[in-house]
Order: C-alpha cells, then structure tokens, then sequence
C-alpha cells in the first residue's frame, strides 16, 4: 500500500500552536501529518519536563468559500499589478473567482485610470455618479461587470508611491454588540455539532493527556472579535463533557488576545500578535 504524503498543519493551526505554546510553555512533541487516522493535530509537552501533557485539536467555523477567497487573493495580489498606475483598494465577496476576474478587473481599472476616474461601486455612496443622477450607459456597463465579477466596489489611492497595486479587502455589513454573552452559546453551538463531537471524541483517546480545543471563530461573527478587542469576558460557561480540559477561542481579526476556559471559568490570555494577511473587517458597535 502506498504510504499518504505527509501534510504540514495549516496556517491557522500553527497559530493556534503557537498561542497554546506561548501561554502554557510547551513545545510540540508530535503533529497529525495525516498518515494515521484518528490523530490529534498537535502533542505538546511542558518544556521543563514537570507540566501536563496536551492533546491539541485546532478548528474553525469559518465559511469554506471565505478561507478559498482569500487564498487566491494572497496569491494574485501580493506584487504590483503590469498595467495599473495607481493603487486601488478592491472589496471583494466570497463568491468572487479570483483567478478568472484578475484580467477583468485589471481592464477595468485602467478604464478608470484612463477616465481620470478614482470610485466604482453597486453602492451608490461608494460610486462615481453624481448623487441623483443615473450612470451613463458606458458606466452602467462598468457597473454590471463588477457585479458579474462578484466584486462590490473599487477606489483608487492617489499617491506619489502609488505602484500598481490592488489591496483586496472583504467588508461585512454587520452589527456586533460591546458584550460577551455570546461567547459560551457560540462554543455550545460548536460542540453540538458534528464536528465538535469529532473532536472531542479524538482528544479523549489520549487518557494521559489533557484535551484541549482550539476554536477559531469565523470572521462574520463581529461579536467575538469585538469582544476580544475590547478585553470582554464571559460570565456564564458553556456545556463542555467532561474529557474536555480547556477550550481556547479566538478571532483571526483579534490577534494579541485568545479566550480561555478552564473549569474556572473564561480569562482572556494575551499572546504575541500575528501579522494577519487577510480581509481588513470594518468593525462597527452598539451599546
């Protein structure tokens, strides 16, 4: 039988690694390169030798079409753009196909260089006509190939160090709440689910380890993110079985900061920031 390639961890695993490293002061002892089933993703063991031992499960409610948006943007943006002059900052959706709208929206953005023209957008206050007056036929055919592209909206940087690039970004048009109460209904949420139960069914394979879940939260979910930024923390907990020893929650939008929970309750642990590559989330609050 031929023997599975072994597979690094990904790149959200490896910050939940690092997070539960920094906090603890372990080390990995071993990973699931997927070779054998039923592994947990990371082994960790106290670097003084006299800690417990941990069995790490690291997962995420982010939307699967969201996580494939931004790696094609990571991977197409990243350099200049050959035919652009200015920089433009480009919100795109989790629909957008980002190989295929690449020459598309470059063409159109020098269009628009071309028309001394800095804003396109389906959104009337992020558009260039005039307000109360309708596009003209060339600029609603504008409008309707950014919409085909699955693409909300472009504005160019005027700047002397312009270089032709485009910063992608992705907004969600949400409310989060100054508050916390969400937290431990959005772990119980994950734990009823199929996938949670997978996890925690894995860790407790490892009796003579403490089984620990790392939950990332996803991106539309404002709340977490709001909360961990402002240093919120929850006073209620959520319905963790017994084979579970910590759960760790966190927001790639809130990097600095991870929730915590013991049997003793939630605590926010602060932890060395990530460079976080992804969508620029504009973050309003009430309350």
């Amino acid at each position: 039988m031929k023997q599975k390639k072994a597979l690094q961890p990904a790149p959200d695993e490896l910050r939940a690694e690092a997070a539960v490293n920094e906090i603890l002061g372990t080390r990995r002892f071993d990973y699931d390169d997927q070779a054998e089933p039923g592994k947990a993703d990371f082994l960790l063991d106290p670097l003084d030798g006299t800690g417990p031992k941990i069995a790490l499960e690291v997962s995420s409610t982010t939307d699967p079409h969201r996580q494939g948006l931004w790696k094609g943007l990571n991977q197409h943006y990243d350099e200049p753009v050959s035919g652009l002059q200015g920089d433009w900052l480009v919100e795109f959706t989790p629909g957008a196909h980002v190989r295929k709208s690449a020459k598309p929206l470059t063409d159109l953005l020098q269009y628009l260089e071309g028309e001394d023209l800095d804003r396109i957008g389906l959104n009337g206050w992020n558009d260039s006509t005039p307000p109360g007056e309708f596009p003209t036929p060339q600029h609603a055919e504008n409008l309707r190939k950014l919409a085909t592209l699955k693409i909300v909206s472009a504005q160019r940087i005027r700047s002397d160090k312009a270089s032709g690039r485009i910063f992608p970004f992705e907004s969600t048009a949400a409310i989060a709440r100054s508050t916390a109460d969400t937290i431990s209904p959005y772990v119980d949420a994950f734990l009823g689910s199929d996938q949670g139960a997978n996890k925690v069914k894995k860790l407790a394979r490892y009796t003579d380890r403490e089984g620990h879940l790392f939950v990332w939260a996803d991106r539309a979910h404002l709340d977490v993110t709001v909360a961990l930024r402002r240093g919120f923390v929850p006073v209620d907990s959520p319905d963790v079985p017994d084979s579970l020893h910590t759960v760790w929650f966190g927001s790639l939008d809130a990097d600095g900061s991870v929730y915590r929970w013991t049997r003793s309750g939630w605590t926010i642990a602060a932890v060395t920031p990530w460079a976080s590559n992804t969508s620029l989330t504009d973050v309003s609050a009430e309350g």
